[in-house]
């Protein structure tokens, strides 16, 4: 069946819309797309990319759309050749759909096996963080929504680092393109309609006037615990799966790589500690099981380490304690934030996502 929805949509010449849309410029400047990319506390060396010349490149214009981006690097299993009859930054109504010729990924057929993978784009360089956390935050959008959740046509993408962990055994292909609270990784199996709808947009059901891809997720942060100074290796990777038509693509946001220190996280017991839910609603609590008396801690920060929020409680009775977090941000914008509580002499951080 996907062979001739193919046929019938290969016969169709799709025209540039005159509205606002999003402005997409292949490029093979690689060192200055990684550049533009980091916002502070990243060097970054030995850039290579590997796929079709045509599936790497900028993208802007992004703040007409609602994408929730304005500009930065684009990876696609397609093309960015605006002068091709595919075109990511046209209507929902388009179609993306383009076999580049270029091989699979091996690292990304191993994600998806048995499965072959095709149309492979993949950007890797080397990086050094100043501080203990690296961030940066994407957007993945594909043509195999809505129809192809659940099947093998499950097209992938990954971000792997390799170096030293802070806190064990170096990481070996860590994969940080994870669904925020999990260990899932984004895939379109596992963000959808049904399934961690949260940050799941359906760009069909809005009518989408900007972007071709029928569904996309919300703006994410990939974010890892590294070593201050150390080198590490990052390969940002997406393929098609199954089957080399249906396009996927990775945006990832200008200046949003970063490195930053944040000091103080130790571990407590093992379910001494409860958010839900987590993304947040105004209704979320944060749940404390304390061993013994003394003050209870709480140190709200946001993504780039400002102060959001300060309470210290004398707590005379051990046992639970209920936080209303919920109401704590309710003005707050939505985005990422970081919980650290500290009691018991010891402390412990906590990603949450509004």
């Amino acid at each position: 069946m996907k062979k001739i929805i193919l046929s019938l949509c290969l016969a169709l010449t799709i025209a540039f819309s005159a509205k606002s849309q999003l402005v997409i410029t292949p490029d093979t400047n690689y060192v200055q797309l990684v550049n533009n990319f980091i916002l502070s506390g990243v060097s970054a060396s030995n850039v290579v990319y590997t796929g079709a010349p045509i599936t790497l490149g900028t993208f802007n214009n992004g703040f007409t759309t609602n994408l929730g981006m304005t500009d930065g690097i684009v990876l696609t299993t397609g093309t960015l050749d605006t002068t091709m009859n595919v075109y990511i930054g046209s209507e929902v109504i388009n179609f993306a759909n383009y076999m580049n010729g270029a091989a699979g990924d091996t690292q990304l057929d191993v994600l998806v096996a048995p499965f072959p993978t095709y149309d492979a784009s993949v950007l890797e360089f080397d990086l050094v963080p100043v501080g203990n956390i690296l961030e940066f935050q994407y957007v993945f959008g594909s043509e195999e929504y809505p129809e192809y959740v659940g099947s093998s046509f499950n097209d992938v993408f990954g971000f792997f680092i390799n170096g030293p962990s802070p806190s064990g055994p170096a990481y070996v292909n860590e994969n940080i393109a994870i669904i925020p609270g999990t260990t899932l990784p984004v895939s379109i199996n596992n963000v959808n309609a049904g399934l961690n709808s949260a940050y799941f947009v359906d760009n069909q059901g809005i009518n989408g006037q900007t972007i071709v891809f029928d569904g996309f997720t919300t703006v994410l942060t990939a974010q890892l615990s590294v070593t201050p100074l150390s080198t590490y290796h990052l390969k940002m990777a997406i393929a098609d799966v199954g089957d080399g038509v249906f396009d996927s693509g990775i945006f990832l946001k200008a200046q949003s790589m970063k490195s930053y220190n944040y000091v103080g996280i130790d571990e407590i017991a093992e379910n001494s500690i409860k958010i839900f839910p987590n993304p947040l609603n105004e209704n979320s609590v944060l749940t404390l099981n304390t061993e013994n008396t003394g003050n209870i801690v709480i140190h709200i920060t946001d993504c780039i380490g400002r102060t959001i929020f300060d309470l210290t409680q004398e707590n005379n009775l051990p046992g639970k304690q209920s936080f209303p977090l919920g109401k704590i941000l309710n003005e707050s914008p939505s985005g990422i934030y970081f919980v650290n509580i500290q009691a018991n002499g010891k402390s412990i951080l906590e990603k949450v996502v509004k």
